[in-house]
């Protein structure tokens, strides 16, 4: 794993020196705010928004014409229906449209449904609303820049259409009044739908007016990720602040204690808000705005969240069964991911491609079915704009849309497979593999001896951050850390003079061990324990430079081996024989089962010695050709096209187990498994020693702290106590609590009846 330093240390000048006094700034926040290309005649309103500085409405093209038919519509009494699309974005653009035009004309709104209508405007969809509403107006929100088809309907039947959109425009467009920033790119043009919304009504009424909905266009400027820069930056700011210090009924129902932050919107609120249209109606969620009653903005409250908690599983099983699929895959020959499910359900598609963009750095494109037609939805990695790919290819669609890093398409099923491969051949053609695997982008490099609560606290100032202004990481290079693990989760600590590390989930077994010489990414926050503020840096990632790691601690990371039984003979292979698979960017993984093997591996081969290491299991489901040290459970053999073992694991089982989900496997030396020796003695005294501990009530941090305790009474090795908790636990004799109590059972029981008993050495 590369990383790259966006900013790299450099002198401030003298002007700049003086500019990071006067506005109470550290040099290092200083390097940083320059670094993201703020001009210094720009720092201060940056981190200081103001309402004053919004563009003025009247540059969005055709604003004017759009203010004059509406005023008009409005004037003599015609009926108006807002057209919104299902996303927050577009729930939020109607609801700003409602709430200032409600009290002023006969207003309605009208938000496809995601299974009958599809995305956007649809003859089908307007023939109901004409017959049902008879509008005289309609005036879509987060929509329409591609209703060519539909504003014909409309003129067709007398009835005006005004299109307000953000997404890019085709090369033709519907003739009608069209408020979208980006057919020209004038001026600040990249706000939300619910952005363009706001300046609607800025220019309908004035600044005040506008400064009502903010909160509303907050919610959907971060939701819909548009960049947090210019005027969404200040839509974001002002919005929160009220988001906070008035919040809305039905907004405040959805966040509960949760502040409104951009964290809170992205993770929380727009999930919730998003739900209704994913699986059912977003018509209903409108009134999570509109209306004021307690009872009313409960029960739909409730609803969303019970919606979302079915979107979350479904979503969760979608990610799931698309990671299936994708198991056995060449990934040196895979530009893009294109599957498609049957049974995948519409409104979930688009977060799962995203997870799995996340998840294997390619763009993704996830198709549902519907009669005979498959419905998309596309999500890309920076570098690829996948609206541009698609305009290339879309003679495969029904219909399409979107802009550089998200696209919704149809295509007829049959012609699923010849997109597929032509996507994937016009990828790969177009860009180096690569891509695929993308350097981490860190800020800035920091010291250890940085005052980093100091920092963390001026970081606070970039706050809202998201797409363009993101929460900062940081590269930080390091040497002999210990981190412990955290209770008994999966989560590792490592306490600092000025800074304290904090690893979630899968970094405890890459940092089991102490670190030699460690680049680390992290991510700065402020954590407060019993009153006392600390700096927490939040691990992201972490690149081996050199380890260190005993052969105990690589049998304590291998325990997982004794959990198969079983043998298989694993097929020899000589490394000349296998140089070019060493050589492949991706699909390769050379798993050793301690460092000394490793060692030999590096001495034996140039190709191992410049592969990238991990311990444990990699961070991401991308199968980067890589080493693989001492790898856990979790570890996907599944993604790699061959799997080359250089050591001996520690049972027979543990060979069958990787060769039956490796793709083509084969070793390099003797994998004959290196079989634990522990007496039964030894499990005895180990036992006795616990028994000891636990009689005690001492409670204990972790099961390292146990070891610790029992070596005081009985000296073993780690590795050796941990195999001797392992087989106890298997035979119900010891049981640690959530709390770090002790619990012995005392009864007779059989030592073969543990698995891991049965795949040792006890003579």
């Amino acid at each position: 794993m590369g990383y790259v330093v966006k900013t790299a240390y450099f002198e401030l000048s003298a002007p700049q020196k003086t500019l990071a006094k006067s506005l109470g700034l550290s040099e290092v926040f200083m390097r940083l705010l320059i670094g993201r290309g703020i001009k210094e005649n720009e720092i201060k309103g940056f981190l200081h928004p103001s309402l004053n500085d919004l563009s003025p409405p009247f540059e969005i093209p055709n604003m004017r014409k759009a203010v004059d038919r509406i005023k008009t519509a409005v004037a003599r009494g015609e009926r108006i229906l807002i057209f919104g699309d299902y996303d927050c974005d577009g729930i939020c653009a109607v609801s700003i449209l409602m709430l200032y035009l409600r009290d002023k004309v006969d207003v309605s709104y009208f938000i496809p449904d995601r299974k009958r209508d599809g995305y956007g405007m649809s003859v089908s969809a307007l023939e109901r609303i004409i017959a049902s509403k008879n509008p005289k107006l309609i005036v879509s929100v987060d929509c329409g820049i591609t209703a060519v088809k539909e504003a014909a309907y409309l003129r067709k039947h007398g009835i005006d259409l005004i299109v307000t959109d953000h997404h890019e425009p085709q090369e033709t467009l519907p003739d009608c009044i069209i408020v979208d920033p980006k057919t020209e790119k004038k001026g600040f043009y990249e706000y939300c739908g619910a952005g363009v919304a706001l300046m609607l009504v800025e220019a309908l009424s004035d600044k005040t007016e506008a400064e009502k909905y903010i909160d509303i266009a907050a919610i959907a400027t971060i939701a819909d990720v548009v960049p947090l820069v210019g005027d969404n930056r200040i839509i974001a700011y002002y919005g929160l602040k009220q988001l906070n210090d008035k919040p809305r009924k039905g907004v405040k129902m959805l966040l509960g204690d949760d502040k409104a932050d951009t964290h809170g919107i992205m993770f929380r609120l727009a999930p919730r808000i998003n739900a209704a249209g994913r699986l059912n109606s977003a018509m209903k969620t409108v009134d999570l705005f509109l209306e004021d009653d307690y009872f009313l903005l409960k029960s739909l409250a409730d609803e969303l969240m019970r919606d979302n908690t079915e979107r979350q599983e479904l979503c969760e099983r979608t990610v799931r069964e698309a990671k299936d699929m994708l198991k056995g895959q060449d990934f040196a020959k895979l530009g893009i991911i294109a599957l498609y499910n049957e049974e995948w359900e519409s409104g979930v598609v688009g977060i799962a491609a995203s997870k799995l963009v996340e998840e294997f750095k390619r763009p993704t494109v996830l198709f549902s079915k519907s009669g005979n037609l498959l419905k998309g939805s596309a999500r890309s990695i920076p570098s690829i704009n996948i609206f541009e790919l698609f305009l290339s290819l879309s003679g495969y669609f029904t219909s399409f849309g979107g802009h550089a890093q998200a696209a919704g398409v149809s295509l007829d099923a049959e012609n699923f497979e010849s997109f597929r491969d032509s996507a994937n051949a016009k990828i790969l053609a177009e860009y180096a593999l690569s891509e695929f695997n993308p350097p981490v982008i860190c800020e800035q490099k920091l010291p250890l001896n940085l005052d980093f609560l100091s920092f963390a606290r001026e970081l606070e100032l970039l706050e809202p951050t998201g797409c363009a202004n993101p929460k900062p990481n940081f590269l930080i290079e390091a040497e002999n850390l210990k981190f412990e693990k955290i209770g008994f989760s999966n989560h590792v600590k490592c306490v600092g003079e000025k800074l304290d590390l904090i690893g979630f989930s899968n970094f405890a077994d890459s940092l089991y061990a102490a670190t030699e010489k460690v680049n680390l990414e992290v991510s700065l926050d402020i954590n407060c324990f019993r009153n006392t503020l600390t700096a927490q840096g939040i691990l992201r990632s972490v690149g081996f430079c050199e380890i260190s790691l005993s052969n105990d601690e690589a049998k304590c990371l291998n325990l997982h081996h004794l959990d198969y039984s079983g043998d298989a003979k694993i097929k020899r292979a000589e490394l000349h024989d296998i140089t070019e698979k060493l050589k492949r960017p991706f699909g390769t993984a050379v798993i050793c089962f301690s460092y000394s093997e490793y060692k030999n591996a590096c001495e034996r081969s140039e190709d191992i010695r410049n592969m990238p290491i991990t311990i444990g299991c990699p961070h991401e489901s991308n199968p980067i050709s890589s080493v693989i040290i001492c790898p856990n459970g979790e570890f996907a053999y599944e993604y790699y096209s061959d799997v080359i073992i250089a050591g001996a694991p520690l049972s027979g089982g543990y060979l069958k187990h990787v060769a039956e989900r490796s793709r083509n496997c084969v070793a390099t030396v003797d994998c004959a498994p290196r079989r634990m020796r522990v007496t039964d003695d030894v499990l005895r005294a180990i036992y006795k020693a616990v028994v000891q501990v636990a009689v005690g009530k001492t409670k204990i941090s972790n099961m390292r702290g146990l070891y610790l305790q029992t070596r005081a009474r009985y000296k073993t090795e780690e590795s050796t106590f941990m195999l001797a908790m392992k087989i106890f636990s298997q035979l119900g004799l010891v049981r640690i609590g959530a709390k770090g109590s002790i619990d012995i059972v005392r009864k007779s029981v059989k030592l073969a009846d543990s698995q891991a008993y049965n795949q040792i050495l006890h003579e």
